[in-house]
């Protein structure tokens, strides 16, 4: 892939990015650690984030991978 194409997907990607409300229980071990990279509220124990995406599941990896770097 020469480097036009590799700015031509960047550029496709970042024009189909969404933004998903992705929410999910605060997990035992949470603890804020740096910068918090989502616009997130946290109410009655549960997450609700919302996280860019292509598409919702990889909006849902997105949180689940930062909330792995929070233990």
């Amino acid at each position: 892939m020469n480097s036009v194409d590799m700015a031509t997907n960047l550029i496709n990607r970042a024009k189909n990015l969404q933004e998903f409300v992705v929410t999910t229980d605060v997990p035992d071990d949470f603890r804020f650690n740096g910068t918090i990279p989502f616009d997130m509220e946290i109410k009655e124990n549960i997450i609700y984030a919302k996280v860019y995406g292509i598409d919702f599941d990889e909006a849902v990896d997105t949180l689940n991978n930062w909330l792995e770097t929070c233990k």
